[in-house]
């Protein structure tokens, strides 16, 4: 089965351009010169050569052909002459395309594609002569006179070229049917015989003109003067067709091209008529500003809820604010012991990452000679050329920047504190490692506007993946916050999640759980990054998403059927008898899409990986089922090994057709902890062996687990 993607790749990278490939139900292929479209059909029946060669031709006019007025000129003869030009300038500038030319219109040939299988080459038109001596017929028949016309075609530079070959050579055949038509009006004696090969006009076989007496006779009777005699075998053979007689034919007008339309019927005929509808779609370019809440305005709203506007109510006696400062300070609390018990992590993490990037520095260091003699070495010039001194370049490090898009849906609530705890580590890393960071919640559905309300504010355009109005990005956490600055963020965040976690605190609903936007939080990374990179020095970005589950379905914005001039968002699982291509207008990149909304998150983040050169990390709060189910469906090569992993060591990796570069899968429970307590139940007054082992265990077990899945995730940062 031909793929057309690829085919439309091939049509890019001979156009040297960024010009769009589409595939679409048309009849026939086409390239808007203004707006750079290369348009193919869906062809069925077309096999990989011929596909090539059509793309080939193509492209040949989306590189040489203008959009020139033909001047009144005959285009089938413009036509004619300027597939021979591009198609010849295509061979020269890539002569690898020499071969399907010239097996794909010996394709052509053999299935009669021109539509002269059963014609005298000698009686076709010139224009058709040299239309099918260009592509690919050396044995068509030209007289002394034809062969300059066709060594001018051979030799033809420009359209302009074109254009005045077109105009003289359509005046030659002006000439030649009228000489035709005079031959044809000529009168012929009767006596003369039918189909002589001397005959030179149409009374040799019909005898009937408009000067004949006779003209009136009956149909019948001039039907039977095309016969010597009325054998009534011959006429059953032949019926009332002449056409048996060798006498030239003169049904063939040297001002049209027949070749020309046969092939482009035939064309037509390869398409598929039953094909799918193609719908392009494109990548959005989202204003951050309407989208990303800094933490700046998050710090004062969750400072006026949690302290401003409660200890300043007038609805609140003293004993319920009393009870309210007490639950607050109890957060707190949790929140101070957890950053202390996980100072030794964060140091272990350090560690690692610098251990890990000197030691791909110095995998890349190269060692070269100086030119300068060691004199240590000079006793072994007679031995070897080796002594010279030499030097180790070690190459410089790479400057890393993070960004985490952390999922905060309704399904994140039982492992929201377990999360963010994770989250914090990664902070703490990164502001003591001195790696730039965004930390950033992607969120929807939860106190602000919906989309479906009617009123646009992201302005999208028609065929741009869509985005809903209610999406937001809470920016939690970033490097560009001083000290003072991130420790009350982190404090107002953790209280903020403790208190959806039903902990006696009234939570701020405008940061409340929605939905999974992952999709609109991938569209617009690359503009955070960009955005990053201009405040901090960055080279490597590695960006990071942690959920629990798939992100909401692909849409795209599709115009209203009832108002002209309104749009709404259409999902893509909904149309199952169309195929999504999504493409990206700054790379040039397309891909094909699988709309089924299970596969939504590695559809987009292999897509975003082809589009930027960021390292993607996917980390998956899951059970063992539902890791076992996605290593199953998309790397079952691996299966054996996740399993194995998990049970070793409390997580699995996955790096195989899942989307990310690496996607790091964790268990729901006691993801966040940095290590548990030794603690010993006994039974008696003095411990068992047995219940110390099992506590021990237990202590290094948590300890090891949770250091295990950092240092992995360390591994890919670095």
């Amino acid at each position: 089965m031909i793929n057309q993607e690829v085919k439309g790749t091939l049509a890019k990278l001979l156009a040297t351009e960024n010009l769009t490939v589409e595939h679409r139900k048309v009849s026939t292929a086409y390239f808007d010169v203004e707006k750079r479209v290369l348009c193919l059909p869906i062809w069925k029946s077309a096999s990989s050569t011929v596909y090539d060669l059509l793309v080939g031709h193509e492209v040949g006019h989306a590189l040489y052909t203008p959009s020139d007025d033909l001047k009144g000129i005959s285009k089938p003869f413009v036509n004619v002459l300027e597939d021979a030009r591009i198609e010849r300038m295509m061979k020269q500038t890539y002569p690898g395309l020499r071969k399907s030319f010239f097996e794909g219109y010996q394709e052509l040939w053999e299935d009669d594609f021109f539509g002269v299988r059963d014609m005298n080459m000698e009686d076709l038109p010139l224009i058709d002569r040299i239309n099918l001596y260009f592509k690919g017929n050396p044995e068509v028949p030209f007289s002394d006179t034809e062969t300059v016309w066709v060594s001018r075609a051979s030799k033809t530079k420009t359209f302009q070229d074109v254009l005045d070959l077109a105009s003289e050579l359509y005046e030659y055949a002006q000439e030649l049917q009228e000489q035709k038509d005079n031959q044809m009006d000529a009168p012929t004696p009767k006596d003369d015989v039918p189909g002589s090969p001397s005959g030179e006009d149409l009374d040799e076989v019909n005898p009937v003109s408009e000067d004949d007496p006779d003209e009136e006779g009956t149909q019948e009777e001039t039907e039977q003067d095309w016969f010597t005699d009325d054998d009534p075998m011959e006429r059953e053979q032949y019926g009332d067709d002449p056409a048996h007689l060798d006498v030239p034919s003169y049904d063939l007008n040297e001002t049209e091209s027949v070749t020309e339309k046969a092939l482009a019927e035939a064309l037509e005929s390869m398409i598929d008529d039953d094909a799918k509808e193609w719908v392009y779609l494109n990548m959005p370019n989202p204003d951050l500003k309407k989208i990303i809440v800094p933490f700046n305005e998050i710090q004062e709203n969750l400072q006026e809820h949690y302290y401003d506007k409660t200890f300043a109510s007038e609805y609140m006696d003293d004993v319920e604010k009393k009870y309210h400062a007490n639950n607050i300070e109890f957060s707190i609390n949790k929140y101070q012991e957890y950053k202390k018990d996980s100072v030794k992590t964060v140091n272990y993490l350090v560690k690692q990452f610098e251990m890990k990037k000197s030691a791909a520095q110095y995998k890349r260091a190269a060692t070269s000679k100086t030119g300068v003699i060691d004199t240590n070495k000079l006793f072994k010039y007679k031995l070897t050329d080796d002594i010279f001194k030499k030097t180790t370049v070690v190459p410089d490090g790479k400057n890393h920047g993070l960004v985490m898009f952390v999922d905060w849906s309704g399904s994140m609530a039982d492992v929201l504190l377990d999360t963010i705890k994770q989250t914090f580590n990664l902070v703490w890393f990164c502001k003591k490692a001195g790696i730039p960071f965004r930390v950033m919640a992607f969120q929807s559905g939860a106190g602000y506007k919906n989309f479906d309300d009617g009123k646009e504010t992201l302005n999208l355009r028609e065929f741009d993946m869509h985005m809903h109005d209610d999406f937001k990005l809470l920016e939690f956490f970033s490097s560009k916050q001083n000290a003072k600055s991130l420790e009350k963020s982190m404090q107002l965040i953790f209280l903020h999640v403790f208190s959806m976690g039903g902990y006696r605190i009234s939570t701020y609903s405008k940061y409340g759980l929605g939905g999974t936007p992952l999709s609109e939080a991938m569209y617009c990374t690359r503009s955070i990054v960009d955005a990053m990179k201009r405040v901090e020095n960055i080279t490597k970005v590695n960006v990071v998403c942690l959920t629990d589950g798939e992100a909401n379905p692909l849409g795209y914005v599709q115009q209203s059927p009832y108002h002209d001039e309104e749009f709404r968002g259409s999902y893509l699982c909904h149309s199952r008898g169309r195929v999504y291509i999504l493409r990206d207008t700054v790379t040039g990149y397309s891909r094909r899409m699988d709309a089924s909304p299970y596969h939504t998150t590695k559809e987009l983040v292999s897509f975003m990986r082809e589009i930027t050169d960021y390292n993607w990390i996917g980390i998956r709060i899951c059970n063992k089922g539902d890791m076992l189910r996605i290593a199953r469906e998309y790397s079952p090569k691996g299966v054996d090994a996740a399993e194995q992993q998990w049970k070793k060591e409390r997580f699995a990796t996955l790096k195989d057709n899942v989307g990310f570069s690496e996607s790091l899968y964790m268990p729901t429970q006691g993801m966040g902890n940095s290590s548990q307590d030794l603690e010993v139940k006994q039974k008696g007054e003095v411990a068992t062996r047995a219940e110390l082992s099992r506590a021990f265990k237990k202590h290094m077990g948590s300890k090891m687990t949770n250091k295990t899945i950092l240092n992995r995730f360390i591994e890919q940062i670095a």
